[in-house]
């Protein structure tokens, strides 16, 4: 899937459920595929505990699509909290980041959005294998 599609199929995700998508103005918007701790609603919905919510994955746009897979330290053993990005076989970026939180909120990811943003992550030196950033 090249850039365009992925932007395309984004888009049509978000047309479809306009209320899965979460805006953050300069940071772009995602979409994500786990409940955060704080969706209390959506939580007490699927019957899921604020605790359990130790990781959450997303689909980010930000000039392109990227999948974020953001872990608590616990989830994430044995990495170490930070960092981590490859170039999937695919052609999108993947990004992993293990953090010292125990629960994944919302604003844990747009923390680590922003964190990601600001590396200025520079895709033609990524591998296949996730690296620290």
């Amino acid at each position: 899937m090249n850039k365009k599609e992925r932007i395309e199929d984004f888009a049509a995700r978000a047309e479809a459920d306009p209320n899965s998508v979460f805006a953050l103005g300069s940071l772009g918007r995602y979409w994500a595929v786990n409940p955060m701790s704080d969706e209390v609603a959506l939580l007490a919905r699927l019957g899921i505990e604020a605790s359990t919510c130790t990781k959450v994955d997303l689909y980010w746009e930000h000039g392109d699509v990227w999948f974020v897979q953001i872990q608590s330290e616990a989830y994430g053993a044995p990495r170490k909290p930070g960092a981590y990005a490859r170039l999937a076989p695919s052609g999108y970026v993947n990004v992993v980041v293990v953090v010292p939180e125990r629960v994944i909120s919302s604003d844990v990811v747009t923390r680590v959005l922003r964190d990601v943003a600001d590396r200025s992550l520079r895709i033609e030196r990524l591998r296949d294998i996730l690296q620290p950033l």
